[in-house]
């Protein structure tokens, strides 16, 4: 999964009220463009109406108690669900994203620590109706490749960079390509270009040549092309994927700078968002007609008192979300006597994990809190993660 780590690949996003200037004819790996998000609390939707999460990355076997059927990559996930890895194995792991930018990793490694449960965070910002449909845009291109219904993004090596990007189709069908290939030095370069759903015949060892910010290339037409671009000894350098849209329409370019905003502001705040899957499930989406999959999750969130016998999840006073300035965040339970473990960290709490006993401190920065609460006699609560940013 692409971790936003790297300065270079994980630009601070813009913030809101932003004035946005015209994408530049030269094709950009990185686009930036405003990101509006209200900023009021979600409370009770009805499911077919609730913004969704995705599934990701989705390792071991996880349900939901309404749902037998294991979780897959790309599966719907109502905000508030109780997800259950399989109690009687080890070592699952599951990312849940949401539409508010959270990007939440479970995992559990003894069949203890899996027997416990983890709850997925609720919605704390109202999404865009845009963010909305790019996340179900994305999710039906997930879904459809985990049914072979589409090509899937093309395996590359690691070290390989990779980049996503919509070109104009200019006279003779000619596109200018920057972002990462404006790094490469000047100098002679091969293309393996590849046409994503079999509208034109691949091309291989084109030759490139780069004596400036971009490499310009002829494609066959407007399209969804995979381009690999190797030097003069054959080594892929980057994998790209191109979006490459006719002069007289902007609709391809400004959504897609539109969600690499998303995107990025996302990532910026949470980390752990996989940009280049995500944008290149979305490209797919645009250009292959792909429509937007929504709709309800696997479950309703139970608002439900703890079972019998299952010490209840502990809360978060006060709720996360955006805060203003420096503030204590305290972690109860209602079970008398309970235990609660947590980290501050985003890393999974477990029983050798720090016992609370005074509020968490907050100042200047956010903090990510996970805990669950141990009791005699009870079995433990599932864990609960508590998301809180202090307002710019």
């Amino acid at each position: 999964m692409d971790m936003c780590v790297n300065a270079r690949h994980c630009l601070p996003g813009p913030r809101h009220n932003r004035t946005i200037r015209p994408a530049p004819r030269i094709v950009r790996g990185m686009f930036l463009l405003a990101l509006a998000v209200a900023p009021a609390a979600l409370r009770s939707q009805q499911a077919s109406e609730s913004p969704l999460g995705i599934a990701w990355n989705v390792r071991g076997t996880w349900r939901t108690p309404a749902a037998p059927a294991p979780l897959r990559t790309g599966d719907a996930i109502q905000p508030g669900s109780l997800l259950l890895p399989n109690p009687s194995a080890s070592d699952h792991s599951i990312t849940i994203f949401l539409l508010d930018g959270q990007s939440v990793l479970y995992e559990c490694f003894t069949a203890k620590d899996c027997a416990r449960g983890f709850r997925v965070p609720a919605l704390y910002h109202a999404p865009a109706p845009f963010a909305t449909e790019m996340l179900g845009r994305i999710r039906a291109v997930l879904v459809q490749q985990q049914r072979g219904q589409t090509a899937a993004a093309q395996a590359t090596e690691p070290q390989i960079a990779r980049d996503e990007a919509v070109a104009v189709l200019g006279q003779g069908n000619r596109i200018e390509i920057g972002g990462q290939a404006a790094a490469l030095s000047n100098g002679e370069y091969f293309g393996d270009l590849r046409s994503i759903g079999a509208r034109y015949p691949e091309r291989l060892g084109i030759p490139l040549k780069k004596s400036g910010p971009s490499i310009a290339l002829t494609v066959p037409g407007p399209g969804l092309y995979l381009l690999t671009i190797a030097d003069s000894m054959k080594r892929p350098r980057i994998d790209f994927m191109i979006a490459v849209e006719r002069a007289q329409g902007s609709r391809v370019s400004k959504d897609f700078q539109e969600a690499h905003a998303l995107l990025t502001e996302w990532c910026d705040d949470f980390f752990g968002w996989p940009m280049h899957d995500f944008e290149r499930a979305y490209l797919q989406s645009l250009m292959l007609g792909i429509r937007p999959l929504l709709g309800s999750s696997r479950e309703t969130p139970s608002t439900d008192s703890p079972l019998p016998g299952v010490t209840a999840e502990p809360t978060f006073t006060p709720r996360p979300g955006m805060l203003a300035g420096d503030i204590a965040v305290t972690v109860r339970c209602a079970t008398p006597g309970a235990v609660i473990h947590y980290t501050v960290d985003s890393s999974q709490p477990f029983e050798n994990s720090p016992v609370y006993r005074a509020p968490v401190i907050m100042k200047r920065i956010g903090l990510t809190i996970k805990a669950f609460a141990q009791s005699p006699g009870k079995k433990d609560s599932a864990v609960v993660t508590g998301n809180f940013r202090i307002e710019q």
